[in-house]
Formats: C-alpha cells, structure tokens, sequence
C-alpha cells in the first residue's frame, strides 16, 4: 500500500529554511505560524477570534496577518490584517472569494503592537547598488513588514528608511515619516524613531554572524539584490522571511528535510 506524503507549501519551505540557518527552531516556527487546511478555514476564524478576545481581557493590541497558500508561490500572497473583532466577518468574505482558486492552507501570525511593548518590523535589501550602499532597511513601528510595499506620503505608521556599505557601517538615514494621525500609532518624535531605528540595528548586528552566513549562500547565487524580513517586539528579534529573485532555484539546493517537519 502506498504512503501519501503531504504536500510542503513552498512558501513553507522557505520558513524551513530559516530554521536551518539557526533564526528559530521548528516548534517556534509552529508556534508563531498558525497553519490550517483550507477546507478548515473556518476554525482558523474560530482561534483568531478567540485570540482577540484574550487580547482584549488582557489589554493589549495585537496585529493579525492572514495568508492564503497554494502550493508552489514563494510570495506575494493573498492576505488579510485584522485588528479587532469587527474585522471577522469581512475575513470571513475574503476567504469566501478565494475558496474555488487553488490554495492549500491559510495562514495567520500575530505581532503584538500596544504602547507597552517595544514593537517594529522591517526589511533589508542586500543589493551590488552603483552608488555602493550595499544594504537599505526600510522600518516601521507596530506593524507588519508587508505593509512597506503600500508605503506613501499617507502611510499610517511612523517609518525610517537608511542605508549603509556594509557590516559593521553606521547606518545613514535618508527618510524618517511620522504620521499625521500619529495618536493611534502612538506619536513618537523624530529623535525617538532615530533612537529607536539605532536600537532596532544593535539588535541586528547581535545576529550578524548568523545574518552574514545566510547572506552569503545567497551572494552565492549571484542575484543582483534579494531581502531579509525582520520583527523585533520587546528584544526578541526574529528573521521571518526572505525573498530572492529566484526562491525555488535556492530551495533545491538546501537539504530540508521536509516531510518530518510538516506540522
């Protein structure tokens, strides 16, 4: 009789990938992404309400990134950010217009964001720039990193962007945008956000060797730029992904043992 395997989400493979390099282990990799069959979408409502509701009895804000999966996309994911309650049922339509498309499992993951806790995300592009600056972080404050890619001149959370040549280099800072409607995101001074971006990037340069090592398996792909995707809440900072211009030519070459790490 044969033994059916479980299909491995490429996008979960390159968490794996993450757990290979040292970042995290795999039940802390289980425990921070909650993963659910898609047929089961509905219990993943059922914990995240449920996750809500303890947040509120114990007074504090969390922010909520739901993702859609299929097999074979290492990004760019369908997803969905819920603060609150009252955001289920719009939840619920969401994974409604993308039942009949061809996703596997739905995602969530939970960054704490309330005034009492230290909380940024961010990401670096490690890039051959003509200009020489090798690495740019883009970072903002009580929020997910994904939400860079929708950042304006309206952006509703404080944001530094910096760039220096390398490890060990003082970052430059090119950018620094504080909301107008700062009060929900709590409003920070510019000498506070600078303040804590250099704090942000001590926590970094802690994890260099184990950051610089990932970084060059990669430069030995010869991309002209990939990213690493960073959270730190309180002092715990986390590598959380990773994005090149070809994952799936990275993954072959790493020998993930996949099939015992499904779950």
């Amino acid at each position: 009789m044969s033994i059916r395997v479980p299909m491995v989400p490429l996008k979960w493979r390159k968490y794996l990938a993450l757990v290979d390099f040292g970042f995290q282990s795999a039940d802390e990799l289980a425990a921070d992404i909650r993963r659910y069959q898609i047929s089961n979408a509905h219990l993943l409502v059922r914990d995240l309400e449920s996750d809500l509701r303890d947040d509120s009895r114990q007074a504090r804000r969390s922010f909520y990134v739901v993702k859609l999966v299929p097999a074979d996309l290492p990004g760019q994911l369908p997803n969905f950010n819920v603060e609150r309650v009252s955001q289920l049922k719009p939840l619920v339509a969401f994974l409604a217009a993308y039942r009949r498309e061809n996703y596997l499992e739905a995602w969530y993951c939970r960054t704490r964001i309330d005034s009492e806790v230290f909380s940024v995300a961010g990401r670096i592009v490690f890039s051959a720039a003509d200009t020489g600056k090798t690495q740019l972080v883009e970072q903002l404050w009580r929020g997910s990193p994904r939400l860079l890619e929708t950042y304006s001149n309206d952006f509703e959370f404080p944001y530094v962007r910096a760039s220096r040549y390398s490890w060990g280099w003082p970052y430059s800072i090119e950018h620094v945008h504080r909301p107008r409607k700062s009060a929900r995101k709590s409003a920070l001074s510019n000498l506070q956000l600078q303040s804590e971006f250099g704090y942000s990037m001590r926590c970094l340069e802690q994890e260099r060797e184990k950051l610089a090592a990932f970084c060059a398996f990669l430069d030995s792909f010869s991309f002209k730029a990939y990213s690493l995707e960073y959270k730190i809440v309180g002092s715990q900072l986390k590598i959380i992904d990773w994005d090149t211009p070809d994952d799936r030519r990275v993954l072959a070459s790493r020998h993930v043992h996949l099939f015992d790490r499904t779950h």
